[in-house]
């Protein structure tokens, strides 16, 4: 089963002062919904600083929704809340999807939310060349060769090609 792929979001006051902070520590801007979001990531790894947030969360994307919400159940019958779908004009989304939030046995809250966009072969191709792409970014960091770059690259390319 795809777990999706994790971020931090986090409540922020001041959108603007809390992305140069992060930005101070070398992580880039990389979308931006203005006045009420900002992502900041390194490699793989994002942030996301929210004005709208009622708590911090661990949010999950991508993943199929219903069966990791059937597979904690089965393993953590206590876990709290059901997924639901939602219309993307309702919830300010580009796609509509189907969401759920729950909580660790700590209280932290872990929301899981995937959208028609993320599903599918052209979906898991997106998700394929995001993560290729993220990968590109750290060896870039970590002084990767020439070669190891240029093969990254046309990995990235096959996976963008239209299907």
């Amino acid at each position: 089963m795809f777990f999706g792929w994790t971020s931090i979001c986090l409540r922020a006051r001041d959108l603007a002062a809390s992305a140069r902070f992060y930005q101070a520590l070398g992580m880039e801007v990389v979308d931006e919904l203005p006045g009420k979001r900002i992502v900041v990531r390194n490699g793989p790894f994002r942030i996301a600083l929210m004005n709208f947030l009622d708590k911090n969360s661990i949010h999950v994307r991508g993943a199929d929704v219903a069966a990791v919400h059937a597979a904690c159940r089965r393993e953590f019958p206590e876990a709290t809340g059901q997924p639901f779908t939602y219309r993307a004009e309702d919830m300010d989304a580009d796609a509509d999807g189907t969401s759920w939030e729950t909580f660790d046995p700590d209280g932290n809250a872990v929301f899981f939310d995937t959208n028609a966009n993320e599903t599918g072969t052209a979906g898991r191709s997106r998700l394929i060349a995001q993560t290729l792409r993220d990968a590109e970014q750290m060896l870039i960091h970590l002084g990767a060769s020439k070669e190891c770059l240029t093969t990254i690259g046309h990995l990235i390319e096959q996976q963008t090609r239209p299907l």
